[in-house]
């Protein structure tokens, strides 16, 4: 609940903001639902923990679920951790684990053009921007930019 009331949450992904702990509990229930059943991001939500292990300390998360042919990424790291490639690395991480696990090939990530952190979290991890388009995003138009991951090591992380 403490990410998703950062302010830069608020700005970037207004749809990860919950107005309460019963409606934050709510979203996790449903979440973690999902890593069962049906425990395939092609198929639904599935989100993995990002967390300092020496700290014990949940740092973010990184989530994929199905969009049309696609299974898209979403990610946060909590901003008193952000600058030090922990982003890139679990998103890198992140990916390749799903490849390896569902045999995905590619993984899409959808971006506000005007987010300049996330598009350099994105480089750093290896994807390759596919272009820029205005759709609905986040509750209203925007100009994305369009990303993919690949698999076979086009656009992955050395």
């Amino acid at each position: 609940m403490a990410l998703n009331a950062e302010a830069s949450t608020g700005r970037w992904l207004p749809s990860h903001v919950y107005a309460s702990l019963e409606e934050t509990s709510a979203r996790l229930g449903d979440l973690i639902s999902c890593d069962s059943s049906p425990g395939d991001p092609r198929l639904g939500a599935y989100v993995l923990a990002v967390e300092d292990l020496e700290l014990g300390r949940l740092l973010g998360h990184v989530g994929f679920s199905p969009l049309d042919v696609d299974v898209e990424v979403s990610y946060a790291i909590a901003e008193a951790f952000r600058g030090r490639g922990l982003g890139a690395e679990a998103l890198a991480s992140a990916c390749s684990w799903i490849a390896e696990t569902w045999g995905v090939p590619r993984v899409l990530a959808v971006t506000a053009s005007a987010n300049a952190a996330s598009r350099r979290v994105l480089d750093r991890a290896g994807f390759v921007l596919e272009g820029e388009r205005v759709m609905v995003f986040q509750g209203g138009e925007a100009v994305v930019s369009r990303y993919f991951w690949h698999a076979t090591g086009v656009g992955r992380i050395a």
